[in-house]
């Protein structure tokens, strides 16, 4: 229902002047359509030349006579292969606050069990007691992912027996270069 009467007069001028538009669209007066199907239909079809006849072409035999034979490489194929590139160094982020466990070297630190733990969505994740050697002794909780030993060392795995670090140690040319270093688990003296 309407109910407002500026809108009606609006809803009303609106079909008006759609129905004045379709109106104007409909010409029926196409006078020079009809005359121009007309005169097409009178012409008739126009007539096309049959197409000239293929002549064969005759087969070109290549004879080299001492030549160069094409469809072989210019260059010996017996040269070495360039040597590959050097690899770019890549960068470290060593502005990055370097914090308990980053400021010992690994040969301080020892592995002294796994716990696992399950998160509130119930994954888990095994953590690594690693204990310092340092006095007094002091037990750290770490896990996948955490940066240990004054190499930039990450951890990239650990198990219920080893913990495997990532370490970035610069070379002669001042790029850093990958080391894997394992601490495993001691059994009791």
């Amino acid at each position: 229902m309407i109910t407002h009467p500026n809108l009606y007069s609006y809803y009303l001028s609106c079909i008006g002047l759609l129905a004045l538009l379709l109106n104007a669209c409909s010409d029926s007066n196409q006078t020079d359509l009809e005359e121009y199907v007309d005169e097409t239909q009178k012409a008739g079809n126009p007539h096309v030349d049959p197409l000239p006849p293929i002549e064969p072409i005759s087969n070109y035999f290549y004879e080299p006579n001492g030549l160069r034979d094409p469809f072989e490489p210019i260059m010996p194929t017996e040269l070495e292969p360039p040597p590959p590139p050097p690899v770019p160094c890549r960068p470290l982020n060593i502005n990055r606050v370097r914090t308990g466990l980053e400021l010992m070297p690994l040969d301080a630190l020892t592995l002294s069990g796994t716990i696992e733990t399950k998160d509130s969505q119930g994954h888990p994740t095994l953590w690594a007691l690693v204990e310092s050697k340092s006095d007094p002794v002091t037990i750290y909780r770490v896990k996948q992912g955490d940066y240990m030993g004054n190499n930039y060392g990450q951890i990239i795995n650990i198990s219920n027996e080893k913990i495997e670090v990532l370490e970035q140690i610069p070379d002669t040319e001042s790029c850093w270069q990958e080391n894997l270093v394992t601490i495993s688990l001691l059994a009791d003296q």
